[in-house]
């Protein structure tokens, strides 16, 4: 969601905050660990761990208010609508920011927006919210079982490697699609030894939503074309 549907706007003040607090925390100081934020986290003392998730809540709830709409993003889910394609969110922010979220997008769509939304707090296998972070490989399955597909009809579409590419591509995802605004990798900072160099890999990396949407129509027109044998 963040900085795929919408635009990614906190990167650099919560790699900035989170490294604030482990340069002092007296057992995060002396972990060499820089690379995955969560990871970092993970490392810090109590305390550390306290200050630091709070600090992330403030950040990332300060990012919900101020939300800004990915460009191209409600002309993709539109398309993606009418021509029946289903469409679920896949998050590791929390389901009520995405709800908010998909808001913005029927404000600007005026027409069904997404079928399905799995935040980091939506129950996995049980009622409850799960204790731990389920990874995006097993969410994948779980989208696919709810929406009654296999996981080779599934295209996943991300701005980061390690946590779309990966995962999607783990999952066993028909596509993976990265999305990097103006070439820029937007989760520079988060998880480079994550994954295998197969894994890592991309089928293919768009600049823009847009892209993503005009690949789609042409792939779209092609199989109509050779169902009509023009």
């Amino acid at each position: 969601m963040d900085g795929t549907l919408i635009q990614l706007n906190v990167v650099d003040e919560l790699i900035r905050r989170i490294h604030q607090i482990a340069d002092v925390d007296p057992i995060g100081q002396y972990r060499a660990e820089r690379d995955d934020l969560d990871v970092i986290i993970s490392n810090l003392s109590p305390e550390g761990q306290r200050y630091a998730k709070m600090a992330f809540l403030e950040i990332l709830q300060r990012h919900v208010d101020n939300m800004i709409i990915q460009e191209g993003g409600p002309e993709l889910v539109a398309f993606l609508a009418r021509n029946g394609v289903k469409r679920a969110v896949l998050t590791r922010n929390y389901e009520r920011n995405a709800h908010v979220m998909q808001q913005m997008y029927v404000a600007a769509v005026n027409d069904a927006t997404f079928d399905l939304i799995i935040g980091k707090d939506t129950p996995y296998d049980t009622i409850h919210p799960p204790a731990q972070e389920i990874s995006k490989a097993d969410r994948i399955r779980q989208i696919c079982n709810i929406l009654g597909c296999a996981t080779s009809e599934v295209i996943m579409l991300g701005d980061s490697i390690a946590d779309d590419i990966v995962e999607g591509n783990r999952a066993g995802c028909g596509g993976t699609v990265l999305l990097q605004p103006k070439g820029y990798n937007l989760n520079y900072f988060y998880g480079t030894t994550i994954g295998n160099t197969v894994e890592r890999k991309p089928t293919l990396c768009v600049e823009r939503l847009s892209e993503v949407m005009q690949l789609l129509a042409a792939q779209m027109d092609s199989k109509c074309n050779d169902h009509l044998n023009i």
